[in-house]
């Protein structure tokens, strides 16, 4: 849809209708993570078993990213959103009643299907709405709202367990999803979208999975993804076993975590939107967060672990802002933009899916310091892959 000025108050209400459908999506990814000490104790799991049911999810998000990127582009993004969010929904009140690790697995599983299909084709309704010079600060709104939401699932379900079980609790967000995924569909219903001629597909959709400067940046920020899902998932259990926080400070945490977001999410996309200096703020941006997911084992008191959570939630998404900008404005045919940021989206859970195998694998043969520092460290080597990203867009 072409923008006029006259339609703010109407671009405004179709942008918070997404940003608010991204955080009951996020809410959906982090409303379990309270419950896994339940969950544990109810299935019978081991530490181990949670990291399998953890990357169960990211697996079914990193494998269909591209399938929701070629969908979005074929039938339209608002289409393939609307069924991304109400598969999530679905799968997750299925969660709820799962009674073995196979069923938790394979619902999850099919959770993060339903994510992998609403992430970018919702980014792209985005651009598809937003007016040019405020697409940078819309995406930092839509990733703010990701850790808007986490931060309510992964704090506020804390008390929800507690009231309903975690079986419910689940329910009760898969049914928040179900509902907004109906309210984006009436609140989108005349946004008009520009779907991708079938002419030449192939070499096009092969000129993104080739192209270089995508792989540069998504391996180069990985430590955004290793922060997000690390932190994010685990950092409640972290703190219940081995720091012997109790539920509600070791929630408190994850929820200051997830919920700060929203602020380094919209601070981010507005100053990578105009900053004429991109590149410092990005290496500035990873590094901080590589050192402080390093430091985390140490900072063993509630409090000093409060403060380091506090910085990380700023510029974990604050990353993610800089990443999915460079990706949309790098591929200039519009028609693609979903599929560019399916790819560079698939390119990090393909990476970061494996996190939660290798630090719960980690901890299970070590102290509880040795993972934060090795997968901290792998993300730092990572970054001076981006002094090889030489564009327009990012000097």
């Amino acid at each position: 849809m072409e923008f006029q000025v006259g339609d703010l108050l109407r671009y405004q209400g179709m942008a918070a209708s997404v940003n608010t459908a991204r955080a009951i999506y996020a809410l959906n990814w982090f409303d379990i993570t309270p419950g896994f000490i339940y969950i544990a104790a109810d299935l019978k799991l081991r530490v181990v078993d949670l990291g399998i049911m953890t990357a169960s999810f990211y697996v079914g998000l990193a494998l269909f990213q591209l399938v929701g990127g070629v969908l979005a582009s074929r039938m339209g993004a608002k289409v393939v959103a609307f069924i991304g969010i109400m598969t999530l929904g679905i799968s997750a009140i299925l969660s709820g009643y799962s009674y073995n690790l196979t069923e938790l697995a394979i619902f999850r599983f099919m959770a993060g299907v339903g994510s992998a299909l609403f992430f970018s084709p919702g980014l792209s309704v985005l651009k598809n709405i937003s007016p040019p010079e405020s697409f940078g600060l819309q995406v930092g709104i839509y990733n703010g709202a990701f850790n808007l939401g986490a931060g309510v699932g992964a704090f506020g379900w804390v008390f929800v367990d507690r009231i309903v079980g975690w079986r419910l609790s689940l329910v009760v967000g898969g049914l928040l999803a179900v509902g907004i995924a109906v309210e984006n569909a009436l609140a989108l219903r005349d946004v008009k979208e520009e779907k991708v001629r079938m002419e030449g597909i192939t070499v096009r959709l092969a000129g993104i999975v080739w192209n270089r400067l995508l792989w540069l940046l998504s391996i180069g920020t990985i430590i955004v993804i290793f922060s997000e899902t690390i932190i994010g998932q685990f950092i409640i259990f972290f703190g219940e076993k081995y720091l012997s926080f109790s539920s509600f400070q070791a929630g408190l945490v994850d929820g200051v975590f997830l919920i700060l977001g929203f602020v380094g999410g919209v601070v981010g996309g507005h100053i990578i939107s105009k900053t004429s200096r991109r590149k410092m703020f990005t290496y500035f941006i990873l590094v901080v967060d590589g050192v402080l997911f390093m430091f985390i084992p140490f900072a063993s008191s509630f409090y000093l672990l409060l403060v380091v959570v506090t910085a990380l939630g700023l510029v974990v998404v604050s990353g993610f802002s800089i990443l999915y900008t460079l990706a949309a404005e790098i591929i200039e045919d519009k028609t693609m933009t979903s599929f560019s940021l399916s790819f560079v989206n698939f390119i990090q859970l393909v990476l970061g899916s494996l996190s939660p195998l290798l630090f719960t694998e980690i901890l299970a043969h070590s102290d509880y310091i040795d993972p934060w520092i090795i997968l901290g460290a792998i993300g730092l080597a990572a970054v001076p892959l981006l002094v090889r990203v030489e564009t327009k867009y990012f000097r």
